[in-house]
């Protein structure tokens, strides 16, 4: 009588943690247990439908260690694997099983992975014939599978690192999907929470950071979305040393733009106009606004004749290399200050990249302009003394079209 119905199934995560659920009983990968029985658990299951050589698996787990018995250890290596899945309540002969010089999971049983299922359902979210709304309910199917990255203990061991990538693009992809569909649907509260959730996985996900400002902006929340614009800035240039994408800097001048009431009070509109205008030192501003004002100024100078130059200060270490991240943050910050103190009110920059302000500077020569750097340049070291960073700079006068 076949009885395979009857046959337990085994249940495997890998995204986000590892464990194993057969029977009603689980084991997971806690963080006080030793790493190397769980690394290998987690490769027998990920490569199951093969049997594995001893020699694969001597030269994976001790490629970096000199062992006198390497078949003799991973004999005990094994062994603890099995150890841990006794509280599993199936023989843990019968899930690691060993065939003459080969190793391998058990194909007896049906073993249902999470990594399994979240690519069928990218892969079915792909299909031409889909309605909108099966396609995204498919996609936020998959979304709940994943809870974080590929099998996170060993994402960075040499077997794991492919795999990690090829499901972390797959998610990338689906998130895009997903904020798109969304969007397409005006449901902000949507986006905002497939973005948190997104963000609390992956903290470098530009798009999730993206989407949740937008709608933030678009659920009228202007204040929140400015606030947490300003933050996430903050965060890549400091923390991550990343430069925003000009699509993210874009972002500023729309949810900046206050929308006001029609108002025929001049007096009224001048005073919203000039709301932070008494700000001591020179003007600093976002990028898209640096560049709308830097356009502005090249069409007054076919006008006007007046000579006007771009200017780029980097800062780096003496190698011409971004600096480690703390001293990059207070080394940029300082900076910042040395420019907004240094220039007139009427002077603007802006913050270009992780380690670059741009400037523009109203003046007649060349020599002017270098001499405007290098007193910025000293007012720096007066503040900050390293001896291990170095500022470069770069002048160049604006030819109108």
């Amino acid at each position: 009588m076949n009885n395979n119905n009857k046959e337990p199934i085994i249940y495997v995560n890998m995204l986000g943690e590892f464990s194993v659920t057969m029977n009603g009983k689980s084991i997971v990968d806690q963080n006080n247990q030793a790493k190397k029985p769980w690394s290998l658990l987690e490769y027998l299951i990920t490569y199951r439908e093969r049997d594995i050589p001893v020699d694969e698996l001597i030269d994976l787990f001790w490629w970096n260690e000199t062992s006198n018995n390497p078949a003799g250890a991973l004999k005990t290596l094994m062994f603890r694997v099995r150890k841990l899945l006794e509280p599993l309540g199936h023989p843990p002969q019968e899930l690691v099983v060993q065939n003459r010089k080969t190793y391998g999971w058990t194909k007896k049983l049906k073993t249902i992975t999470d990594t399994d299922r979240f690519e069928e359902l990218c892969n079915q979210s792909e299909s031409m014939d889909l309605a909108s709304d099966e396609c995204l309910e498919l996609c936020m199917e998959a979304f709940a599978l994943y809870k974080g990255n590929f099998l996170p203990k060993s994402e960075w061991e040499s077997w794991a690192v492919p795999l990690h990538t090829f499901y972390h693009s797959l998610y990338q992809k689906l998130i895009r999907k997903i904020l798109y569909m969304l969007n397409e649907r005006k449901d902000y509260p949507g986006i905002i929470d497939v973005s948190q959730q997104v963000i609390s996985i992956d903290q470098y996900e530009e798009e999730a950071h993206y989407y949740l400002i937008y709608a933030l902006y678009q659920s009228g929340n202007q204040n929140m979305a400015m606030k947490y614009y300003q933050r996430v800035i903050d965060m890549f240039y400091n923390e991550f040393a990343i430069t925003p994408s000009d699509r993210f800097k874009e972002l500023y001048k729309m949810i900046s733009d206050k929308k006001h009431g029609i108002t025929m009070d001049l007096s009224i509109i001048q005073a919203k106009l000039l709301e932070g205008a008494n700000e001591k030192g020179a003007f600093c501003c976002e990028p898209s606004v640096f560049r709308d004002i830097y356009q502005l100024e090249t069409r007054a100078i076919e006008r006007t004749g007046d000579s006007l130059f771009l200017c780029l200060l980097t800062i780096s270490n003496l190698k011409g290399e971004l600096l480690k991240p703390a001293v990059q943050t207070r080394a940029m910050d300082e900076l910042g200050e040395s420019i907004r103190n240094s220039l007139r009110r009427g002077d603007i920059y802006s913050r270009f990249s992780v380690s670059q302000y741009l400037m523009l500077l109203p003046t007649a020569t060349y020599e002017n302009g270098e001499m405007v750097l290098k007193r910025i340049i000293q007012n720096f070291r007066k503040e900050y003394s390293r001896k291990d960073l170095s500022i470069t700079y770069s002048l160049q006068s604006i030819i109108p079209n």
